[in-house]
């Protein structure tokens, strides 16, 4: 007879032992696929991430085009901020108006 016909009792415990730590593997990923909380929060944390790496960079590109390279700011963005704060102030002045 083979040896794998008739495993040694060394053998078996190893195999058991293996078979353990399978099941111990696949009952771990099932918990971690079922646990719907952690999975979101994970989510969150990603997309939180980008957000914030997205922010990050658009406030470089931003500063960077309104910006001379000495630091001071061009006219043509100066004129660009005030033409909006203009357009907020006049809005909300509208706004106030219509509301009497």
């Amino acid at each position: 007879m083979s040896n794998t016909e008739n495993p040694s009792p060394e053998q078996l415990r190893e195999e058991v032992e293996r078979t353990r730590e399978d099941l111990a593997d696949t009952v771990d990923e099932l918990a971690a696929r079922l646990d719907v909380k952690s999975r979101v929060r994970e989510s969150v944390h990603d997309t939180t991430e980008r957000v914030r790496e997205s922010a990050t960079d658009a406030g470089y590109r931003v500063r960077e085009a309104v910006t001379e390279p000495d630091g001071s700011p061009r006219p043509a963005a100066l004129a660009v901020v005030g033409a909006v704060a203009a357009f907020i102030v006049a809005a909300l002045v509208v706004k106030h108006w219509r509301s009497r």
